[in-house]
């Protein structure tokens, strides 16, 4: 269904002209209320599908907003009549546009960045409040209100005890290409949580940083600070997110406290984090993950020099909390610094030790278990540490569990010219295990 400029609708609302045809299922007119209710500058957004699944998912567009009447954070709907055929509703009309018609100066004004970034964040926290995910985040589904930024679109928005029968098989990929957390095509758009939004707000901000398709986000021209925020919060595995809005946000304040420089460097802070951890044991599970949140910020060279410090019980303590979230980028830390190798050769029985309790820790994913091992092992080879060598043995004799035994058998495999192959295979517990040393020596 299409409407002419002088058109009536539901006897109250004549056409001026088209606003937006762009939508998925809705087109935006220019509209006046000839009843003179509404005096202001207004347009009407009606569903111009007959899909009976579509025109739904219109009403409940609608039912959404009606939650929010007088949140400034969220786009109001000012009339709406979901029977009339099509159905639609009324909302003030942004002259401004979207957040796209921002690009150009978000750029280069980092004040502007974190300005908006966090005013996107506060939009979606709005609707978490409520229990409402959004689903649907892009730049262009943000709207323009003078200094403010409204969160609209929310066709696709839903509550997590709603109707897991609600999508037709056609729609139920439905979202922004590049913008789409991998979850939602595996099943993951019907159960939708915190972290799906968060996916989209991080590739949100990589468009408007870069003004680049964000199906393949890559460091070039982000500030190196902003892209790990921007990395973790799109991480493929939907664990390995920020776990809420709240964490995203202090990640980005601490980010622009860092790049504005607003306050005490965030490399002081994690000293004085590690002191407290390290030297009064002082440590709760705040205190943890701020360590190692303001870790991921410092620069390269900082972080190697916090690891030349970090002491055997500063891994026992901190490995009393869930850590896993941290231990990718963490490690990767240890991984430039072995390959660097720009530390006393005595060091990597230090590192074979720091490793050692990562994995005997009954907290620890076992992926990273053998990510830990492997750092042992390529720093007791390459500093030729034989008490180090004899640590890294021992740790793969003990393994007996079969889950961790394949992860271990990748790591010997890979690191097969190295004093690994020289393990008596009879001395370890898991078949695996004894299978790939068994190979690299029959090599």
């Amino acid at each position: 269904m299409s409407f002419n400029i002088g058109d009536i609708i539901d006897d109250r609302f004549q056409v001026d002209g088209v606003c937006s045809n762009q939508g998925g299922m809705g087109e935006i007119l220019f509209v006046n209320d000839i009843s003179g209710q509404i005096e202001d500058k207004i347009v009407l957004k009606y569903c111009k599908s007959d899909d009976p699944g579509i025109i739904k998912r219109f009403q409940k567009e609608v039912k959404i907003l009606d939650e929010f009447k007088g949140n400034s954070k969220v786009l109001n709907s000012l009339y709406s009549n979901t029977e009339f055929d099509p159905p639609y509703f009324i909302m003030k009309y942004y002259k401004q546009g979207d957040l796209t018609n921002l690009v150009d100066l978000i750029k280069n004004d980092k004040v502007l960045q974190e300005k908006t970034f966090l005013s996107m964040i506060d939009c979606i926290k709005e609707l978490h409040v409520k229990g409402i995910f959004h689903r649907d985040i892009k730049p262009q589904n943000f709207l323009l209100d003078g200094e403010s930024i409204i969160a609209s679109d929310l066709g696709l928005g839903i509550k997590p005890s709603a109707d897991s029968t609600r999508l037709t098989h056609t729609n139920m990929y439905a979202g922004s290409q590049g913008y789409i957390p991998p979850e939602f095509m595996e099943g993951g758009f019907k159960y939708a949580d915190e972290r799906g939004d968060i996916f989209m707000l991080g590739k949100s901000f990589y468009t408007l940083l870069t003004k680049r398709d964000p199906s393949n986000i890559h460091d070039r021209d982000v500030n190196p600070i902003i892209f790990s925020i921007i990395e973790r919060a799109c991480h493929l595995n939907k664990d390995q997110r920020y776990d809420n809005l709240e964490q995203l946000s202090h990640a980005i304040t601490t980010a622009y406290n860092i790049i504005l420089g607003r306050s005490v460097s965030a490399y002081t802070e994690v000293r004085n984090l590690l002191n407290d951890i390290q030297i009064n044991h002082s440590i709760n599970n705040v205190k943890v993950d701020n360590f190692f949140q303001k870790l991921s910020l410092i620069s390269e060279d900082e972080k190697k020099n916090i690891c030349l410090d970090l002491t055997n019980d500063f891994f026992h303590e901190v490995l009393e909390y869930d850590i896993n979230n941290y231990l990718e980028n963490f490690l990767k830390t240890y991984q430039k610094m072995i390959e660097d190798a720009k530390y006393g050769f005595v060091f990597a029985e230090t590192i074979a030790n720091n490793m050692k309790a990562i994995f005997y820790s009954d907290q620890v994913h076992d992926k990273y278990k053998a990510s830990a091992l492997e750092l042992a092992i390529r720093s007791a080879y390459l500093m030729n540490r034989f008490d180090a060598m004899d640590t890294c043995s021992k740790m793969i004799k003990s393994v007996s569990e079969e889950n961790l035994g394949l992860h271990v058998s990748a790591v010997i495999m890979k690191n097969s010219d190295t004093f690994i192959k020289n393990i008596e295979a009879s001395e370890c517990k898991c078949d695996s295990i004894i299978n790939s040393i068994s190979a690299i020596q029959e090599n």
